[in-house]
């Protein structure tokens, strides 16, 4: 059975046009999903909740969001949807609190695009399985966050480990969140498309995500 996901991502540049492109090619390549495009949370309105939607795909980086929309994807989530949430998603809407309530975490900053390396939490994860460190080329956000969030991935700055992968419960939904995802490569790079679709696969409810990745 497919699970029906709705993907919300615009952008020229932040997010380019290409990552958006390999983000969906990322997504596409595993089966059990269909999908619906728009391009703005502005859009939950008209679409919920006269359409059924098992998850919500959030890539952009926009600066407002109506009430109206907001309350729509509060109740998404709250009533049992899934939200993967991807980079650029936790510095949009910067003066809701609600949203940032929601998501876990809120961005404070970056520097420039440098090569780091990204680290499992644990050598076993029961929602992304043993995927092993790796190396990419990206922006390193740095957020304030819930320290409720279950951290998967991390990066270390400083001395101090900052997350790159989270999840949470939020009332009766899950939130993942990847901080990773401003270049091409990154979004091309192995690991990183992994982490999005077994991320993907936990929103939608299956922990370790047998049934999405076959």
């Amino acid at each position: 059975m497919e699970e029906s996901v709705l993907l919300i991502s615009d952008g020229v540049v932040h997010p380019s046009l290409a990552a958006r492109f390999w983000l969906r090619r990322a997504l596409a390549v595993t089966p059990g999903y269909r999908f619906r495009r728009v391009a703005s949370l502005e859009a939950l309105p008209g679409l919920l909740p006269g359409r059924t939607f098992q998850a919500m795909v959030l890539y952009v980086h926009h600066n407002t969001i109506s009430p109206l929309a907001l309350e729509r994807l509060e109740e998404f989530v709250g009533g049992g949807g899934g939200l993967l949430a991807v980079h650029s998603a936790s510095a949009s809407f910067n003066q809701e609190e609600r949203w940032f309530e929601l998501l876990g975490g809120r961005f404070v900053e970056h520097g420039p695009i440098e090569q780091f390396e990204v680290r499992p939490s644990e050598p076993q994860d029961s929602a992304f399985g043993e995927i092993p460190h790796f190396s990419v080329r990206d922006e390193l956000y740095r957020h304030e966050y819930d320290p409720g969030n279950q951290v998967h991935f991390f990066a270390e700055v400083g001395g101090e480990r900052e997350p790159m992968v989270w999840t949470r419960l939020w009332e009766g939904g899950r939130v993942c969140y990847c901080a990773l995802g401003h270049t091409v490569s990154s979004v091309r790079h192995p690991q990183v498309g992994e982490i999005l679709r077994r991320g993907l696969a936990w929103v939608c409810g299956n922990p370790s995500g047998e049934e999405a990745l076959g």
